[in-house]
């Protein structure tokens, strides 16, 4: 992030207009996570600031290979250290203790690990991973999210000299020295082949397939940064440029830039093609700015405030972030009036940091006189910033460490023995001999409808608890999955392949599969234990987000063809396996009609068309209601800061899960299909709790809990039992 930048050759001078352009990359950036209106694409202050950055580094390469015909490493890599380190580190340490004072114990193990990827520069492949992880929905933004750029910028300035003293050492293996226009062309020509244009193909490719994961990705940016460098390599072209011309390039890149900011938004897949109008349009305000003289962009980023903005740009973005983070755990949702205060409050400790650690390290005499010592001091500070998380995390895990709990192990949930007239988890669902035994052949037109259990009466804390203390610890909460997950059988958003994950009795007689999304997938605990129980082999197949039907839906606001493809494989493989039951389920309340709209007619037709055919082969379905979403997500968290009064405090009101409705209007239109609702038992008495009978309900967003699921096991079984019935073939 230096202010002095070569053109050509020895010679230097300092560029206004470039502190000025990392001026408005920074406000761009600070105004958009305070939630300004209108600056829908200030998000792309990140791209102006990696074609900035790949300019200056390349052009400080340059001047070095020119004048010694090589680049000293340590020297360069002590140069990155002095510089950005320092200010990093405080940063981190700062938004440890923060995290400890503020946050809510239930995000500590999270930012925990956020912090240890930051302190190492590959944070962006923490979010990476977050990216796809479907469990991590309630996930609060990270406190060092702002760090995944950093992360990128790092891993740039580790691989750039060495992959420009490789080009060099390529084009100097038949000839010791490349005059500096040669030099320059070569590096160019190889920059672009290696670097620029694969990355931006992978880049455009990657976003439309996969733009969750292509946001923080590094191979996706490389070629922004290479933009910068080749406008670099290229400085000696851009000061012949016709006056003229420099003006009408430089002023058409500002426009651009700020257009980028005007016109693009969250909703736009990035970085993609869409990144190359800010970054274009970067490279042309730097490129024409080398002819432009006064009467270019300089006019405007060369004025003093806007200078001194960018000089202290790097701070302000390390600052403003946590901050508005902090403020954010210690007042709730905040306005855009408070989001703008506190950014600009930024200002006080980033000019602090700058003034009294980053400008003494940076200008050290005797870090300049020793890279070593530059290094050694770069390392020691991100040691401090690692021990920082690191201690975090254990005070993290001593918070959720669980205490010990007597009973019988189930997948990989604990469960308590019940008592003998409980009637707890683990007491064998099946119901009467009368009950599950006779029962007729599914589809049979005679078959009686299920009575199913009595419901429970609405909570109170009189009910006899189920185990000593909440299960699972509030803390713990996003842990207490169906095992699946860890076998990898939940799919993406993203992927399309079709996982089968087996469960139940390996010899069971009755052949069950569990389709949908992670809304049945939450009953899976249950119905494997009803399905031990009853001899029942049981297929799992799962996909985020993704309603077991034959119409488009949507995902994010664009067609989900993802999740059709895999239905109609999941739909071959019934076809070709036949198997006596069905459940499914789903939170999808809307699919795309043929006039391109979203109804719930298009949902409910697609729903029938498959379950009719299943209906037909002789296979019956069994859909489970939706749940109902929490008022106030996330459950846990409201549960442990309230672990005294949580009945008063983390109780709603029910109303109907989004998707129940879709389900239910599709059973009522197939001849055969039974429609479950287990809501009255989610939500005794039309009252949903966070707490029942010491059982935490609910994990991520509208998702219960295993342990719930299993708790809810025998009345799950008492309605379902009798539906499956014995083998149909």
């Amino acid at each position: 992030m230096a202010g002095v930048v070569g053109d050509t050759g020895a010679q230097s001078r300092f560029r206004p207009d470039i502190e000025g352009l990392r001026a408005v990359a920074v406000l761009f950036v600070l105004l958009y996570h305070a939630g300004l209106p209108g600056l829908s694409g200030g998000f792309v202050g990140v791209d102006i600031f990696f074609v900035v950055s790949g300019f200056v580094i390349t052009s400080q390469l340059l001047r070095e290979l020119e004048r010694t015909g090589t680049v000293d490493l340590p020297q360069f890599y002590g140069r990155r250290a002095k510089r950005l380190l320092p200010a990093a580190a405080l940063v981190l340490v700062v938004t440890a203790v923060g995290t400890w004072l503020l946050a809510p114990r239930v995000q500590w193990s999270s930012i925990a690990g956020d912090l240890v990827g930051a302190s190492l520069y590959v944070v962006n492949w923490v979010f990476v991973g977050r990216s796809v992880d479907y469990l991590a929905e309630d996930v609060e933004p990270s406190p060092v999210l702002h760090f995944w750029s950093l992360a990128i910028e790092e891993q740039f300035y580790i691989i750039w000299p060495l992959l420009i003293l490789g080009l060099v050492w390529l084009a100097t293996r038949r000839s010791r020295h490349l005059a500096p226009t040669a030099l320059r062309s070569t590096l160019a020509l190889g920059l672009t082949a290696v670097v620029v244009l694969p990355s931006l193909a992978w880049s455009i490719w990657y976003t439309a397939t996969s733009p969750q994961q292509a946001f923080f990705t590094t191979t996706t940016r490389l070629w922004e940064l290479g933009l910068g460098a080749l406008v670099a390599l290229g400085a000696g072209l851009w000061l012949r440029m016709p006056r003229p011309w420099a003006l009408a390039v430089a002023w058409a890149g500002l426009a651009a830039i700020l257009l980028a900011g005007l016109v693009q938004s969250g909703q736009t897949p990035w970085p993609g093609s869409a990144a190359l109008l800010p970054t274009l349009g970067a490279a042309a305000v730097i490129a024409g700015g080398f002819a432009a003289g006064p009467r270019g962009p300089e006019t405007l980023l060369g004025l003093r405030g806007a200078v001194w903005v960018g000089g202290l740009s790097y701070s302000l973005y390390l600052w403003h972030w946590p901050l508005l983070r902090m403020v954010e755990w210690q007042f709730g949702q905040i306005s855009t009036m408070v989001g703008l205060l506190v950014v600009t409050a930024s200002v006080v400790p980033a000019w602090l940091s700058y003034r009294f650690v980053e400008h003494p390290i940076r200008y050290s005499p005797a870090l300049n006189r020793s890279p070593k010592v530059a290094l050694s001091v770069g390392a020691n500070l991100t040691l401090v910033s690692l021990v920082a998380a690191l201690v975090l995390s254990q005070v993290a895990y001593r918070a959720a460490a669980p205490g010990e709990a007597g009973g019988t192990v189930t997948g990989n949930l604990v469960v308590e023995e019940p008592e003998a007239t409980d009637g707890g988890p683990g007491e064998d669902p099946s119901p009467p001999e009368d009950e599950a035994g006779g029962a007729d052949e599914p589809g049979t037109a005679d078959e009686p409808e299920p009575r199913g259990p009595e419901p429970p009466e609405r909570t109170s804390t009189d009910d006899p608890p189920i185990y000593e203390t909440i299960t699972p610890d509030p803390l713990a909460a996003t842990e207490d999955v169906p095992r699946f997950y860890d076998e990898g059988c939940q799919v993406t958003v993203d992927e399309g392949q079709v996982t089968s994950c087996p469960a139940g009795d390996p010899d069971g007689d009755v052949l069950v599969y569990v389709i949908g999304d992670s809304k049945i997938g939450q009953w899976v605990p249950a119905i494997e234990e009803i399905a031990l129980a009853n001899s029942w082999r049981v297929v799992i197949h799962t996909k985020s987000a993704c309603a077991f039907t034959d119409v488009m839906t949507t995902v994010g606001g664009e067609p989900y063809e993802q999740c059709r493809d895999w239905g109609e494989e999941v739909m071959a493989e019934l076809r070709a396996e036949e198997p006596d039951v069905v459940i499914t389920g789903g939170l999808r309340g809307e699919a795309l009609a043929e006039d391109g709209t979203t109804s719930r007619e298009a949902l409910v037709e697609g729903y029938a068309r498959y379950w009719s055919e299943l209906e037909e082969q002789g296979t019956r379905v069994i859909a489970i209601a939706d749940n109902p979403q929490p008022a106030d997500p996330p459950v846990y968290e409201c549960v442990d800061e309230h672990r005294d009064d949580h009945l008063e405090q983390c109780s709603w009101d029910y109303r109907d899960g989004s998707g129940s409705e879709a389900l239910r209007l599709a059973a009522d239109q197939v001849d055969g299909v039974r429609f479950v609702d287990m809501n009255p038992w989610v939500c005794p008495g039309e009252l949903c709790v966070g707490v029942w009978r010491n059982v935490l309900t609910y994990r991520q967003g509208s998702h219960i809990t295993a342990t719930f699921a299993l708790a809810l096991a025998e009345p799950l079984a008492e309605h379902i039992v009798p539906l499956v019935g014995p083998p149909a073939r």
